[in-house]
């Protein structure tokens, strides 16, 4: 099992693998939304998979308020 190595501690990590997680969400939201007009008959699938992909971005930033906040 990996550890961790963060000033932050063991909430800084939390926040910072839920903060990538959610900003590749929103990656893959926009690649979807660039090309969806490409894709024929698969674009209702890919824009289905865009609004997953908002939504669950949308829970992680909610997720990370709940987390106490790190004190400097």
């Amino acid at each position: 099992m990996a550890g961790f190595d963060s000033a932050a501690g063991p909430a800084g990590v939390v926040t910072g693998l839920i903060e990538k997680a959610a900003a590749e969400l929103d990656a893959m939201s926009d690649a979807a939304g660039e090309i969806a007009p490409e894709v024929g008959d698969l674009t209702g699938v890919l824009v289905e998979a865009q609004r997953i992909a908002d939504r669950a971005a949308l829970e992680l930033r909610r997720l990370v308020n709940k987390l106490p906040r790190a004190t400097a």
